[in-house]
């Protein structure tokens, strides 16, 4: 399942974080000690098995210690060629929240076996029900090329967050997917605020190099704080087609992590030149809303409905039909920002 993250809970070792190369302060709040101190925040590897990894194997031995350079490398390994064991690490602090989150990442993606997720910083509560304030940053793979024959899907990455992970794909979250491209090195940088997500990816190094993407949700779906855990995996998925079990060893290396938290003031909403209007018919007992906008960018905008985004055409129009009485909220949004909102009770 795209944007599908591990549910695990473990014990946290009651030892002294391991000396490693990276010296950057701890955070005041670095979380309990765990398998290694790095970028300022206590981490644990996994050794426990479960989801999302297809056949559930993980190895803790397949996250390194930082190295030299405070870069950290997790291995997907095959010991007898037919039984792929994944990689996983997470922060043993719980509670982020709002604030700016980067990661640097060497790996060419365009190269990734089709069987392999590259889970790239993504953030996990897993008893925060349905969506388990889950947001992916980065995360990439081709979700095993295609079940049909002459299907080959490309490797992709994806922006975007879960609300309701009872729901398949495409219905339980709001997400954007884009082509990745033979960068051998990318930056990744989420911004998350109240009712707002901004994703960056950049070719390269830092913030200098070509921006790559940029995905801007909102709306009354995204994540509130909890006590969400940083996680990193490379694991194995079983549906899509392709031949799980004799993925071939894949590495990824992460040369760099941060967070810096919100200021204390909440950020000012994004103005936006989209004007939202609407009237509403009754025949026959069917109610038709009729919204009218100006002012949005794009061949498509996302119409909020209560909540729940739908993607439409941008035309200026749109009809909303439905039987019985109810109070429904309307905004239209582009890439730039959102419209007023406009409540009609039928």
């Amino acid at each position: 399942m795209a944007l599908l993250a591990a549910a695990a809970v473990a014990m946290l070792a009651c030892v002294a974080p391991a000396q490693a190369a990276d010296t950057t302060p701890l955070d005041p709040n670095p979380g309990p000690a765990a398998s290694f101190s790095w970028k300022g925040f206590n981490w644990e590897k996994r050794s426990w098995g479960g989801a999302p990894q297809y056949n559930k194997a993980f190895a803790a031995a397949n996250v390194s210690d930082p190295d030299t350079n405070g870069y950290i490398t997790m291995n997907l390994t095959n010991p007898t060629g037919e039984a792929p064991v994944a990689a996983e690490f997470q922060s043993t602090r719980q509670g982020f929240g709002y604030g700016t989150y980067t990661t640097t990442v060497e790996k060419n993606l365009s190269m990734l076996q089709k069987e392999v997720v590259w889970g790239c910083l993504f953030t996990y509560d897993p008893l925060a029900e349905p969506g388990y304030t889950e947001i992916d940053l980065c995360e990439a793979s081709a979700w095993g090329g295609g079940a049909s024959y002459g299907e080959s899907w490309p490797v992709t990455q994806g922006h975007g967050y879960w609300f309701d992970a009872t729901k398949p794909p495409g219905e339980g979250n709001n997400t954007t997917v884009f082509n990745v491209t033979s960068d051998p090195i990318t930056t990744h940088r989420m911004v998350w605020e109240p009712g707002r997500i901004t994703f960056e990816t950049f070719a390269g190094e830092g913030f200098a190099g070509t921006l790559l993407k940029r995905t801007v949700l909102e709306g009354t779906t995204v994540p509130v704080p909890s006590k969400e855990q940083i996680h990193f995996n490379l694991w194995v998925t079983g549906g899509g087609g392709g031949d799980p079990a004799h993925v071939k060893p894949e590495s990824v290396v992460i040369r760099d992590f941060s967070f810096v938290p919100a200021t204390a003031s909440a950020p000012a909403a994004p103005t936006s030149s989209i004007k939202l209007s609407a009237s509403t018919t009754k025949t026959k007992g069917v109610n038709s809303t009729t919204l009218k906008w100006t002012g949005a960018t794009g061949s498509n905008v996302t119409l909020w409905i209560n909540g729940t985004p739908k993607s439409i055409a941008n035309t200026g129009s749109y009809v909303n039909s439905f039987k019985g009485g109810s109070t429904n909220a309307y905004k239209i949004c582009d890439t730039a920002g959102c419209s007023n909102v406009v409540s009609v009770v039928t």
